[in-house]
């Protein structure tokens, strides 16, 4: 069997689904693609993203277990002229619900800004404050 981030008995005791190990390369080559980080770098990744690598691959190889043509579909651009049309997320027919959630936590995935406060922080005057006299309303 292949490497991957979660196993078999992981799948199980996660989703009460059973899954093959074939199953389970398939959700390991999909979370590969999706988190941009293979299992060879497991020893460059923290333990907290292991953590939500397995997890991410446990649901993934259940739901892929109940999705018979996940390999075989056609992305569609629009159907028929009915304004009752079904609009899906960009990757709701090709990443488990649960899968895409514990990927959106993984650390190099999560927003990097940082926000810059002056030093020593913000002065929003007070009424011991002399820039600003206190004045009853």
């Amino acid at each position: 069997m292949a490497d991957t981030w979660a196993t078999e008995a992981d799948v199980l005791e996660l989703t009460n689904t059973t899954v093959a190990a074939s199953g389970m390369v398939q959700a390991q080559a999909t979370i590969d693609l999706h988190a941009g980080r293979i299992y060879a770098d497991r020893d460059r990744i923290g333990a907290r993203d292991r953590y939500w690598l397995k997890l991410a691959t446990a649901y993934q190889a259940a739901w892929l277990a109940a999705q018979p043509d996940a390999f075989d579909r056609t992305e569609i651009t629009s159907t028929g002229g009915s304004s009752d049309g079904v609009d899906f997320a960009p990757e709701a027919l090709i990443l488990a619900p649960f899968a895409a959630k514990a990927l959106g936590r993984v650390s190099w995935r999560r927003s990097r800004s940082l926000r810059v406060r002056p030093p020593g922080g913000y002065d929003h005057g007070s009424e011991d404050d002399e820039r600003f006299p206190w004045v009853e309303v």
